[in-house]
C-alpha cells in the first residue's frame, strides 16, 4: 500500500468499527437472551476499543487530509448499516457482520507492507483476534449465560 490508501484504509476501519460498535451495542436491548446480549454487549466494547487504536494508528500528514476523512469506504455501506439497524435477527446480522469483517481484515493485512504498514497491520490483527474471539464458543450466544455470571459473581 502507499501512504494514501493507507490513510483511507485506516480511516474507514475506524468508521466503520465505529458504527458497529454503535449498531451491536443498540440491539443488546432488543435481545430477549441474556447470552445473546452479553455476546453482542462484548462484541460491541470489543470494536468500541479499537476505534481508538485506529485513530491512533491513521496517518497525521497534512498531505493526506483528503484520505484521513472518516467515512465509509463505500457510500452504500453507510445506508446498508442503516437499513440493518431495524433487524429482526441482530445476533445473526451481527454474525454475519463480523464474519464479513474478519475475512476483509485477513485481506487487508497480505496487502500491508511490513516496513510502511506496520502500526495499520498490527491494529487490524489484534481487532481479528477480538472477532475471531467472538466468534469462538466461548463468547458464541450459544454459551450458558449461567456459567458466564459465576465467573464474575463473587465467591460466598
Amino acid at each position: 500500500m502507499n501512504a494514501a490508501h493507507n490513510a483511507r484504509v485506516c480511516a474507514s476501519l475506524q468508521w466503520l468499527t465505529s458504527r458497529l460498535f454503535e449498531l451491536f451495542g443498540g440491539w443488546v436491548e432488543r435481545v430477549d437472551d441474556p447470552a445473546d446480549a452479553v455476546w453482542l454487549a462484548t462484541l460491541s466494547r470489543h470494536l468500541g476499543s479499537h476505534v481508538a487504536a485506529l485513530a491512533e494508528v491513521l496517518p497525521d500528514s497534512v498531505l493526506l487530509a483528503d484520505e484521513r476523512a472518516i467515512v465509509p469506504a463505500e457510500p452504500a455501506l453507510e445506508d446498508a448499516l442503516v437499513a440493518l439497524a431495524d433487524t429482526s435477527d441482530p445476533v445473526g446480522v451481527a454474525a454475519a457482520l463480523t464474519g464479513q469483517l474478519i475475512r476483509e481484515c485477513a485481506e487487508m493485512v497480505t496487502h500491508c507492507d511490513p516496513h510502511a504498514d506496520w502500526s495499520l497491520r498490527r491494529a487490524v490483527e489484534f481487532l481479528m483476534i477480538d472477532l475471531v474471539s467472538a466468534q469462538s464458543d466461548a463468547l458464541r450466544p450459544d454459551a450458558k449465560f449461567a456459567e458466564i455470571f459465576r465467573m464474575v459473581a463473587p465467591v460466598v
